[in-house]
């Protein structure tokens, strides 16, 4: 799913949800990564009173952290410890031994180490090209088939990281329009589920696998990185879901998937009622 649908999809269900009195505040973040995606509200409450939701058209991954390969060795950006995301990545890293694994050790590591990317980066954090390498987009081509694939670092770790990764943004909330609508960490400053007259809404720390996963990632017209993420995978479905769409290519929001008898009691708890 490229980025730029990811953004329409978010503008689209703010529109739907803003008329029906669930959606407040500002329009939706877009690229930026410093607040929610959308701000969500019970119905009788004032914007003032919104809460931060995430949201995805698919479960794929979240938060990311450029790796940097500097005198013989992967490590992290000296710069990324500014940022409190980037951080909080950094920790996770750390306490699954990512660099041990990238570097000199351990089993999910094992077809990553030892070789030498043609893009490095010099002692201020700049990307550099081994010598004899042309360009970019041919040391991507050499790097991709050694650390591309099977040879890529993939570490299991409690998909409650992914929640906490997100309540650190005072995101509580995750609509994926493919699976549906959960808390994270069983946050609920909403009370959705308190009173909420059937399935109560799950918490997808207990609803989904994680795993730290390293790639040589393409970033267009030649350039590229490596790069963290946090990647999703074996995600239940949710009882509810406050932003369907009408299919993977078109990302308009599926009203008749939204307002289901199946939805109704979730539509309830946020006072909604249909005109």
């Amino acid at each position: 799913m490229s980025a730029q649908k990811g953004f329409i999809y978010e503008n689209n269900l703010y529109t739907v949800l803003k008329a029906c009195g669930i959606a407040g505040g500002n329009p939706p973040a877009g690229a930026e990564s410093n607040r929610p995606d959308l701000e969500i509200k019970l119905v009788k409450d004032r914007d003032t009173q919104t809460q931060g939701a995430e949201l995805k058209l698919a479960p794929t991954a979240g938060g990311s952290l450029v790796m940097k390969y500097n005198d013989g060795k992967w490590m992290f950006d000296p710069k990324a410890g500014k940022d409190k995301e980037k951080a909080f990545m950094m920790e996770v890293a750390k306490k699954a031994n990512l660099l041990r694994e990238m570097n000199t050790s351990g089993t999910y590591g094992t077809n990553w180490r030892g070789k030498t990317p043609f893009l490095q980066n010099d002692q201020l954090g700049r990307k550099v090209l081994v010598e004899g390498v042309k360009n970019k987009r041919e040391a991507y081509e050499k790097d991709i088939k050694q650390f591309g694939g099977k040879n890529e670092v993939k570490i299991p770790v409690p998909a409650k990281v992914m929640c906490d990764y997100y309540n650190l943004k005072d995101t509580h909330y995750l609509n994926v329009a493919s699976h549906g609508f959960f808390l994270m960490n069983t946050k609920d400053p909403l009370n959705l589920n308190k009173g909420i007259k059937g399935d109560r809404v799950p918490d997808f720390a207990r609803s989904a696998k994680l795993q730290i996963r390293i790639r040589c990632q393409y970033k267009g017209s030649g350039d590229y990185q490596f790069v963290m993420t946090l990647e999703f995978g074996g995600v239940k479905f949710s009882p509810y879901n406050i932003g369907p769409i009408l299919s993977k290519t078109n990302v308009q929001i599926d009203k008749r998937a939204l307002f289901t008898d199946q939805n109704k009691p979730l539509l309830d708890q946020f006072g909604y009622k249909e005109k």
